[in-house]
This record gives structure tokens, sequence and C-alpha cells, in this order.
């Protein structure tokens, strides 16, 4: 008895220690970056400062290009973005890439246009030679097309250059602010306007069109059908920071990664299709899943 006692004892006392080191989380942290996955990190940040009531986070949008500057300049804590960091633009050996989850993007267009899908070349046509330019030579109404390109700090906007447009320029009606929710309500008030978004602001404000008569789903993507989509970084510069350091792994908890689900993101482990543990999300190879033109999984060096 006396010896059960003791066990007894020594466990409550580590108990005690657990919640002493998780109540005893204190600070601040600056994020900033991709207005993508601002709705998620927001999200999450609440959840987090209700369990640690000593900890404020503060979350600004931006853009993908502006929050790898804040974190590269030590004005924010971490940079979220939805491209990868080219080392040849930001050299820092110190600044670490944690991937916490998948973003579908989706092209959105003004209630008034009927149409549902359009073709790569399509879009192109539409963004960027110009060729196309009223919505009745692609099977809708007799209305004038208006294409919403994003700024340059815009990571979406890379994606969509990369992916879409094959690299080519865009034309349009340039949004002076990247942000997503910009985005949608100038596409929503904007007769025949058109631009691209993440599913993660998405609302019935706006219609989405399929890409190849392929939507941003989980399948289609797996599939390798639907193409405008990317991982979500939250770059740092080390993680020694035991608060930072929590909130890394948070992002990667279940309640958060069932939040992003919800929310219209992917949970990084559905895209883990290679054998790779969660802890996957840090290793080269995420999941085998291509994209016209590759023959092969992606790695996070070879996608940037």
């Amino acid at each position: 008895m006396i010896g059960l006692g003791l066990i007894v004892l020594i466990l409550l006392a580590g108990c005690g220690e657990v919640a002493d080191s998780q109540s005893a989380l204190s600070g601040r942290l600056h994020i900033a970056g991709s207005t993508a996955l601002q709705p998620l990190v927001s999200a999450a940040a609440s959840l987090f400062e209700r369990q640690h009531p000593q900890v404020h986070i503060q979350v600004d949008g931006g853009g993908s290009r502006a929050g790898l500057a804040a974190v590269t300049s030590h004005q924010a804590d971490i940079g979220d973005s939805d491209i990868y960091a080219d080392p040849a633009i930001y050299p820092d050996p110190n600044l670490t890439d944690h991937i916490v989850c998948v973003i579908p993007f989706a092209m959105v267009v003004n209630p008034d246009v009927t149409v549902t899908s359009l073709t790569r070349q399509q879009i192109i046509d539409i963004f960027s030679t110009g060729s196309i330019r009223n919505w009745s030579q692609v099977g809708g109404p007799d209305l004038p097309i208006v294409p919403v390109v994003r700024p340059q700090t815009s990571g979406t906007r890379d994606t969509f250059r990369k992916y879409i447009l094959g690299g080519r320029d865009e034309k349009g009606k340039l949004l002076q602010t990247d942000s997503s929710v910009t985005v949608r309500e100038t596409v929503a008030h904007t007769p025949g306007a058109i631009g691209y978004l993440g599913l993660s602001v998405l609302t019935p404000a706006v219609h989405v069109l399929a890409i190849e008569g392929a939507r941003p789903t989980l399948a289609d993507i797996v599939a390798g059908r639907y193409i405008f989509w990317s991982y979500e970084h939250m770059y740092t510069l080390g993680d020694e920071n035991p608060l930072l350091s929590a909130f890394l792994d948070f992002m990667l908890s279940a309640p958060v990664q069932q939040k992003a689900q919800e929310m219209g993101y992917i949970p990084i482990a559905a895209m883990n299709l290679n054998g790779s543990s969660r802890e996957g999300a840090s290793a080269l190879s995420l999941a085998t899943v291509t994209r016209p033109g590759q023959d092969r999984a992606f790695s996070r060096r070879e996608e940037g």
C-alpha cells in the first residue's frame, strides 16, 4: 500500500508539472502574410489563447511575399505563405518551413455569369492574351468580362500564374490591396467579373467555375485533375521559442486540422499518400500527387 501510494504521488506530481508547463506559456506572437491562410490561423490563435490566457497572438494579412519579408526582417515571428521561399531571395539558413495544410484555390465569377467551366486556354485568353473579352465567347451572356487581378505580394497570384497561366503576365482590374476577401467582394459586386481565391473565404456571393471540368475537391486534386492548389507554409527563423514551438505544434493538432477541413482547407494528412507520417510535413516528399507535366511526387524544393 505504501508503494502504491508513492506511485500515485509521483504520477500526480508529474501531471502537475505538465499542467504547470502548459499554463506557464505566456507572451506574444505576431503572424503575418497569406490572406488565404489567415482565416485558419486566426481561428487557431483564438483556440490557443483560450487554452493559454497569458498568450496573445496577432494575425495579420498582407500577402505571402509580405509575410516572408516580415519574418526574414524580424518584423513577425511567423510568415504565412502560399508559396515556397526561394532560397535565392531568402538565403537565411535559419529560415524554417512548416507545412500545415493544403489550400485549394477556385476561379470565381459574378453571379450574373452563367458559365460553369473554363479550359486553361480560355482562362489564359481572358487574363493574359485578352482575346476573350465577352462571356458570350465562351457560352455565357452578352456581358463584358472584367478580370480581377491580385497585386504582386500575393502568393495566390503566383500559384495562378504558374499553374494556370503557365507563367504569363495578367491584364485586368488590378487590386491595390492583397486580400482574399477583397477579391471576393469585388467579383461579387462587379458585373461580368472573374477572379480567384482560396476556398477558405468562399461564400455564396460568388460562383465557382470548374477548370477543364474539374473542381477544387480533394478527389480531383489527388487524381491530378485539378491543378490550382498549394501547400500552406508557416515560416520561422527557427522555433527555439517555447511559445512559438507550441503554437506550430498546435497547428498540426487534431482540433486545428479538423477546423481546417471545416473551413475549406485540406488537412495535411489527407495529402500524405506515400506512407510518410504526420511529422512528414517537414519531410521532402509529401504526396504522390501530380499536375500536368509532372511524373513523380512533389518535393518541397521542386514545387518552388
